[in-house]
């Protein structure tokens, strides 16, 4: 987690469901937290979902006090990144001496570690292909001693199913892109691209509630669907996105002539 000139990833060993590794994150161990100070995190689309969710605030207020957007000069995309606290840049939700306060709804990053999640996509093959790395940080104690894992049951005691579910079709949007061939965005399609994976409750005010033709596009099924299961929405907000964006749906001299 942290970003120290120590940190790594170690490629040495490329990780399946059934390989093993060792390590423990306990409160005796003196490194507990230093984890949660000094890093660059970035949210996906999920995590802000979990997260305002267990905070009760609107997608909107909690994008607002607790991270930063700004677009990817690789990407071309809208990047959020929790803020942290000065002076010690120590993540918001870290009360000392009493741990994480949002552990149940924490990011899949922090679910992850000490592994790092590769999914390799293909335009030839459907799905993705899944795979671990170790991060490897001098100062983690975790390794010392630690229980032996497999991936398959790191993933399960850490609840990744979800979070990785999701993350997937978010990384459905970045393939695309790449294969759209389109470099840059404009400010209207900047837009889209964040209320549509960032901001559920402002796609819900407009998809659900506005007067706008693509849900009318829409079977009663599906509106139902996105209406009563939020989670939903926010899977429907990302594939509309990519759709809106990525495969011909508006150009870009007009993102959408929508009133986001």
């Amino acid at each position: 987690m942290s970003q120290g000139p120590e940190a790594y990833i170690d490629k040495s060993r490329r990780l399946k469901d059934d390989d093993t590794f060792c390590f423990s994150c306990t409160p005796d161990k003196s490194c507990f937290t230093s984890c949660c100070y000094d890093l660059s995190l970035i949210l996906t689309p999920y995590d802000i979902f979990r997260l305002k969710n267990h905070l009760d605030m609107k997608s909107g207020d909690f994008l607002k006090r607790y991270t930063t957007i700004y677009v990817g000069q690789n990407s071309g995309l809208p990047v959020v990144t929790l803020k942290m606290e000065d002076p010690y840049l120590k993540c918001p939700f870290l009360e000392e001496g009493k741990g994480c306060r949002v552990y149940k709804d924490r990011p899949g990053a922090c679910r992850t570690y000490p592994l790092a999640r590769m999914a390799c996509r293909s335009q030839d093959r459907e799905g993705v292909e899944e795979f671990y790395y170790i991060v490897r940080e001098p100062d983690c104690e975790g390794f010392r001693d630690g229980k032996e894992w497999t991936v398959r049951n790191w993933k399960e005691n850490e609840g990744l199913e979800p979070y990785n579910e999701m993350n997937d079709i978010f990384g459905e949007i970045l393939q695309a892109k790449t294969v759209s061939g389109i470099a840059n965005l404009n400010a209207d399609q900047i837009d889209i691209f964040h209320v549509g994976c960032y901001d559920v409750d402002r796609f819900r005010q407009y998809f659900l509630e506005g007067p706008n033709l693509d849900r009318y596009m829409e079977s009663e099924e599906v509106i139902e669907a996105i209406s009563n299961d939020e989670k939903a929405l926010l899977k429907y907000g990302m594939r509309w996105v990519k759709k809106k964006l990525f495969q011909g749906r508006c150009s870009m001299a007009s993102a959408s002539g929508l009133s986001l």
